[in-house]
């Protein structure tokens, strides 16, 4: 009886250690079962994978809840000089978009384009818009960013054409205030004015209010002027009489504030809107430009 009752207790004792030993493979398999099942209840969403900030929360502003958004370049980092990694590559194959700028802005994005199989929806939303140049910052002008919008809208719209009209909501919406935008910028008087600016990004927005920029740089943003071409511009704004030079906060201020020191001006920001590190909307930046510019001006 002693001996049944020994073995009885050791048997006992083995099945409660394989009992332990399987709680943790069991909290695993939960684990496992709850994110395949939050991942059952976002299926219906679509995947949207943006290539940096300005179309990032354009789709955002559109998408709302109702999509599944990714931003490739990281905040604060400049779109021109990033490098998509494999992992990168390898999540915008399963996506079911991917929306670009185009017109050069993402140089990396043409080689993940050829990659990319043929069930990711890719919009360039600049594609029915005229290009200035070589500059690529259309979304600066108002207009265009209204042409983006809804480009991206009607992918949306495609792709989840159940939540067609959500999306178009939001679009007339927006719109609506990037009109009233628009409508600040022509009331304050700065047709036939003289920009200079450290990042020549800004053509769009001056050819739609009247503008003219000289830049100290090319486009990109990632060439130091020569010594003569910092002359010629400090010469030009003491010959015109400006008062201030505005420099893209994203690339930071340390060559305008050289030429604001030589030629005893101000340094003002004027954002690009290609990466905010306070992740603003389109029409708050827009509103922050025209009040940087009424300074400069």
């Amino acid at each position: 009886m002693c001996d049944y009752y020994i073995k009885t207790t050791m048997k006992g004792n083995k099945n409660m250690k394989k009992i332990i030993k399987l709680i943790p493979l069991m909290l695993i398999l939960v684990l496992a079962l709850t994110s395949c099942q939050k991942n059952a209840e976002n299926s219906g969403k679509p995947k949207v994978y943006t290539s940096f900030y300005a179309m990032y929360d354009f789709a955002k502003t559109i998408g709302g809840d109702d999509i599944d958004l990714t931003n490739i370049v990281p905040t604060g980092t400049e779109p021109h000089d990033f490098e998509p990694t494999a992992s990168d590559m390898a999540k915008l194959s399963e996506a079911d978009i991917f929306i670009y700028n185009g017109v050069g802005m993402e140089s990396w994005a043409d080689k993940i384009i050829e990659t990319l199989p043929q069930s990711v929806k890719v919009i360039c939303t600049s594609e029915q818009i005229p290009t200035d140049g070589n500059d690529p910052h259309i979304w600066l002008s108002p207009q265009n960013a209204k042409l983006q919008m809804q480009a991206i809208c009607n992918v949306l719209s495609e792709v989840d054409s159940k939540n067609a009209q959500n999306y178009i909501n939001r679009l007339d919406s927006y719109l609506t205030q990037i009109d009233e935008v628009d409508t600040e910028y022509k009331n304050a008087e700065l047709d036939g004015k003289t920009i200079f600016v450290t990042h020549g990004a800004y053509s769009y927005l001056c050819n739609d209010y009247g503008m003219k920029q000289v830049a100290l740089e090319g486009v990109t943003g990632d060439s130091d002027p020569s010594p003569s071409q910092m002359a010629k511009v400090v010469d030009q704004i003491k010959s015109e009489g400006v008062s201030c030079i505005f420099y893209d906060p994203l690339e930071g201020d340390k060559m305008a504030q050289a030429v604001a020191n030589e030629a005893d001006i101000q340094a003002l920001p004027l954002y690009t809107f290609e990466g905010d590190s306070e992740s603003r909307d389109y029409v708050t930046v827009m509103k922050a430009n025209l009040e940087e510019l009424k300074k400069g001006i």
